[in-house]
């Protein structure tokens, strides 16, 4: 759970590529030794993940009672659908200024 921003940031932007491709995305905390009486820090740290990708995921499953704390995180069809009709629609209106200034 002592994760710095710049690691956090490339985690999640890494998370977003892979949601977005239609892959799950598993999220583990390790707490070792003395780490473990801080177990709430994890959770909101799997919190934060979580509100960060927004409605891009839906959570599958999450296990907070052992020492590896995890979730799994699955894609959001509804979202991902939109996601890829808007390229399509962006795509047919450049090829139509293309032709239209030559």
């Amino acid at each position: 759970f002592n994760i710095d921003v710049h690691d956090y940031s490339v985690r999640l932007r890494q998370a977003q590529k892979f949601l977005k491709d239609g892959d799950k995305v598993k999220i583990i905390v390790n707490l070792k030794g003395r780490e473990n009486e801080f177990r709430n820090n994890a959770i909101e740290l799997l919190g934060r993940f979580q509100n960060d990708l927004g409605e891009l995921a839906t959570q599958e499953n999450k296990n907070f009672r052992d020492r590896n704390m995890f979730v799994i995180l699955v894609p959001n069809k509804t979202v991902l659908q939109k996601a890829q009709e808007e390229p399509k629609k962006k795509e047919k209106s450049v090829a139509a200024e293309v032709s239209a200034s030559v």
